[in-house]
């Protein structure tokens, strides 16, 4: 199991919040619908990008520990993907130019997805299929129990 960095998760969502608020001063008449999120490992920045493909804000994460032995790049990506379930759990995706649905995605340098990080719609919030695993079974053992 990949673990979160717990210490990267108020950085991330620091640099989230930054990005939001200099969209929103920068961009009085524009809608976003769409984050994009470009990790470059060799130079431990996050970049963080708008539906047009403008930067928002680029953050250096140099000076955290990312545990060795793991993947590095599965560590980063989890911990990213906790730190938008707890924005989203906070509400803090509820503002007025973010429009629904509205993805926040990892990108690679020419800007082709590589990973939908969070989708979120109105009623609908697409969680990670890790969260899924062993769903069936678990299923299959409840109802078992039941009919008992």
């Amino acid at each position: 199991m990949i673990t979160i960095n717990k210490e990267l998760i108020p950085v991330f969502e620091n640099a989230l919040i930054d990005s939001l608020n200099y969209f929103e001063s920068n961009n009085k008449e524009s809608s976003l619908s769409d984050l994009y999120l470009n990790l470059d490992k060799e130079n431990a920045t996050l970049s963080i990008y708008d539906d047009m493909e403008s930067k928002l804000l680029e953050v250096n994460f140099e000076n955290y520990h990312v545990d060795d032995t793991e993947d590095f790049d599965m560590q980063l990506i989890a911990t990213l993907k906790y730190a938008l379930q707890q924005f989203e759990q906070k509400q803090s995706f509820n503002r007025d130019f973010i429009v629904k649905p509205f993805a926040v995605s990892l990108v690679d340098d020419d800007f082709v997805i590589s990973e939908e990080l969070i989708f979120i719609d109105d009623d609908t919030l697409k969680v990670d299929e890790n969260l899924l695993t062993d769903l069936d079974k678990q299923l299959d053992d409840f109802f078992k129990d039941l009919m008992k």
